[in-house]
């Protein structure tokens, strides 16, 4: 079967709300990076809806981010904005879901920093919610800014070492994730990098703090299509959501090395099943994966426990018993330890009826 993979950015802000560059400005800086499409989510805003289409082949959609003080969520493939309601957030993700849209919890753990925005943080405060399409697993600008405890380890990550600032996606959300899915819940997951290309005038000097293109070089999330991307812009944008909201997509932080060429999938004597598909348990059922390098390190995790862990470009793992899968992809530098690089969506492999 052949499968043709796509980068892209999601949770992307532009002058529509609080970001620096326009819409045509964001989707140049996506190609100079190599992405194939972006999802920008203003707050609040779905202003830049009449400029979505296709500029420099990049296919640029539109969608929103919903509440202020917290539990920030993302909506895409909406007609018009949900009204705010971060008191009882429920409401927005009903409204989301009752319109055909889809919606992600967005950072729901993030914490902020002391040295930067005095601190300011944007968690989700009131669980449990249901009914929403995913959750951001990874988030390249919330994750960053929670790790620093001191301004001397912030201007080292930000001037000198930025790849070593992140540390793989934050255990207490993977665990979050594994609670809904093994709980019987379809939850995707997505990676963001909440890009905003903040602009400080100090003086004379003008500082970006993490450009568009840098940050699109960051956390993408890929997708996975049985078909190429169509050149028709609305024939595109239903094949990028309908991959997003069937789990045929993955995590990569393509600053260590670009996830293209990555698969994960169950097969059995008749079939092969992609990422977020369903299927029923059955005997010869094989999990495998495509891993594009040698140098890496994979866990395979089943409601929320690793089972299977090895090195190498691919995995074979016969199924045993039922249970939600999903892959995590360490990449092995020469010297140190391996770096967390690509999330998979699950499988989900139910009992023989």
């Amino acid at each position: 079967m052949a499968l043709y993979t796509y980068p892209g950015n999601i949770h992307i802000h532009s002058t529509y709300s609080d970001g620096s560059g326009s819409v045509k400005q964001i989707a140049i800086a996506a190609a100079r990076a190599g992405l194939s499409y972006v999802i920008i989510t203003d707050h609040e805003t779905l202003e830049g809806l009449a400029e979505e289409g296709l500029y420099s082949k990049v296919v640029t959609l539109v969608g929103i981010e919903v509440n202020r003080p917290h539990s920030h969520y993302l909506a895409f493939g909406l007609p018009k904005p949900p009204a705010p309601d971060p008191e009882n957030p429920q409401t927005v993700i009903d409204f989301v879901r009752a319109g055909g849209g889809l919606g992600f919890i967005a950072h729901p753990f993030e914490k902020g920093s002391p040295y930067l925005e005095k601190g300011q943080a944007y968690p989700w405060i009131n669980w449990p919610v249901f009914g929403f399409t995913g959750l951001e697993i990874w988030n390249y600008s919330s994750h960053w800014r929670g790790l620093h405890s001191s301004l001397l380890m912030a201007i080292y990550f930000f001037f000198f070492n930025r790849k070593a600032a992140m540390r793989g996606a934050p255990p207490e959300l993977l665990a979050l994730w594994d609670c809904y899915t093994r709980s019987g819940y379809r939850v995707v997951g997505i990676g963001g990098t909440d890009a905003h290309a903040f602009i400080y005038h100090l003086g004379f000097l003008t500082l970006q703090i993490f450009s568009y293109q840098f940050l699109f070089g960051t956390i993408n999330t890929y997708l996975l299509l049985e078909e190429e991307l169509a050149e028709d812009f609305q024939v595109a944008k239903t094949q990028i959501l309908t991959a997003i909201k069937d789990g045929r997509c993955y995590i990569s932080f393509d600053s260590l090395a670009k996830g293209s060429g990555f698969n994960f999938y169950a097969a059995s004597a008749e079939k092969c099943y992609l990422m977020g598909s369903t299927l029923a348990y059955a005997p010869g059922l094989v999990l495998a994966a495509e891993i594009p390098v040698k140098r890496a390190f994979f866990r395979l995790i089943r409601d929320g426990e690793a089972v299977y862990s090895g090195s190498g470009s691919c995995l074979h793992f016969p199924v045993q018993m039922p249970g939600i899968y999903r892959l995590e992809v360490f990449l092995k530098p020469l010297i140190g330890q391996p770096r967390p690089w690509i999330y998979s969506n699950p499988i989900f492999i139910n009992k023989a009826e």
